[in-house]
């Protein structure tokens, strides 16, 4: 599904089909045909003679690869999207997504025996904007061994920072290599490398700023002791930057995140996380790291809340760090073989600048989807998403809401 409108339906194997992973490779077609109510296609406040509801077809065919091999395995997802607008034709489209995830352990270990290395990357080209995503139900959200889905949008989009702006063209694409060395049996350390960047193809603009193309790489460093059978501390130091530019204009900043981290295991359930350090921007600006999850395990039910604050590029005004606290809840329950409700809820409070330039955003999304299994190609699913967005700068406060209703039919042969 395009990004603003996902449903699990069109992006979870089927329990009725066979089991995968069991080649050496495997090719999976598939094809999700959705049907949608939109009450507010443009992203944009009430506005007299526009009207924002609309009736809106998405068709998403993918091809998904999975190798299982001797010296690697992974997967890739590449697909295609086009979405068809009943009141405003001229905004039809067609976009493209895909992912990639490579475990290359079985090679590195030959020559270090301790060693992991690990690659992933996703793509989008779209007229949406980034949306709210939730940590994957009863998963950490800082959990870097959570691979990633070829047909599931990344759940770190750094992207996804709570500002929304208007439908406009652009391109993503986030790619990361990871690597770590068990030292002894209890301890290890870690590294990862980032390169992100998100390009608008016009001049667009949203509550009066101009957005810029933004380029961003991320080094981080790290290492892991396991103090006992229950706990496990971290220490991560991190370094960010960032190149925004617009035309002839262009501005570069980094940031710097050092945070210490605790993980315990409460009961054969449910496990916990808390984490916290220090954020140094090189505009002056200095501010706090905090991260927090609880994440819940059982047979048929699992569920993640998590909080996090993190310093963030910003891609509405070149050379501005925002600062973003984010609350989320992510929630699957199985209901029988054939029957899945899943549920979601995410708020960000964002900040950008001080003073009298200082602007503050709130977004906030929730919704759920009930997925039914008819076979173990075909599946259905009935999905409503709400979201609402404020922006106050100054005097100026700007706001808007959103509801979305889908239905949604997948085939996957696999």
């Amino acid at each position: 599904m395009a990004h603003a409108q996902y449903t699990r339906a069109c992006g979870t194997s089927s329990p009725l089909s066979r089991a995968s992973g069991t080649g050496s490779f495997e090719v999976v077609p598939s094809l999700c045909v959705s049907e949608r109510y939109d009450s507010n296609v443009f992203f944009r406040p009430a506005t007299p003679g526009l009207r924002r509801d609309d009736f809106v077809t998405n068709v998403s065919p993918n091809l998904r690869v999975n190798h299982f091999g001797e010296y690697a395995s992974g997967g890739l997802g590449i697909g295609g999207f086009s979405e068809t607008y009943v009141r405003n034709p001229n905004l039809d489209f067609l976009g493209a997504r895909g992912s990639l995830f490579l475990n290359l352990d079985n090679s590195i270990k030959r020559l270090f025996p301790h060693a992991s290395l690990r690659i992933t990357d996703t793509f989008s080209y779209t007229q949406l904007p980034p949306r709210l995503v939730n940590p994957t139900a009863g998963t950490s959200p800082s959990d870097p061994n959570i691979q990633v889905d070829p047909n599931i949008p990344k759940n770190d989009d750094v992207f996804a920072q709570g500002i929304q702006f208007l439908r406009r063209n652009n391109l993503m694409n986030i790619g990361t290599i990871s690597t770590s060395y068990a030292t002894t049996n209890l301890t290890s350390i870690d590294a990862s490398y980032s390169y992100s960047i998100l390009r608008f193809t016009e001049s667009p603009s949203t509550q009066g700023s101009n957005l810029f193309n933004t380029t961003m790489q991320t080094g981080t460093v790290g290492g892991t002791a396991r103090l006992s059978d229950l706990d496990t501390v971290n220490i991560r130091y991190s370094q960010s930057q960032t190149e925004s530019t617009r035309g002839a204009t262009s501005s570069f900043f980094k940031v710097d995140t050092a945070t210490l981290g605790w993980s315990r295991l409460l009961t054969q359930n449910l496990s916990a996380q808390l984490g916290g350090g220090g954020i140094v921007i090189s505009t002056g600006l200095t501010t706090y790291a905090a991260n927090a999850s609880l994440a819940m395990n059982f047979l048929n039910n699992s569920a993640t809340m998590s909080y996090a604050r993190t310093a963030i590029p910003s891609f509405v005004d070149a050379g501005e760090a925002l600062i973003a606290d984010r609350f989320s809840l992510a929630a699957i329950q199985r209901i029988g073989r054939q029957w899945q409700l899943a549920e979601s809820a995410s708020y960000v409070h964002t900040t950008r600048g001080g003073g009298l330039k200082a602007q503050t955003y709130d977004s906030f999304q929730a919704g759920g989807d009930i997925v039914y299994w008819v076979t173990g190609v075909w599946s259905t699913a009935l999905s409503y998403n709400y979201t609402k967005f404020t922006s106050e700068s100054g005097s100026v406060n700007t706001e808007f809401d959103r509801h979305v209703i889908t239905l949604s039919i997948g085939a996957s042969w696999g």
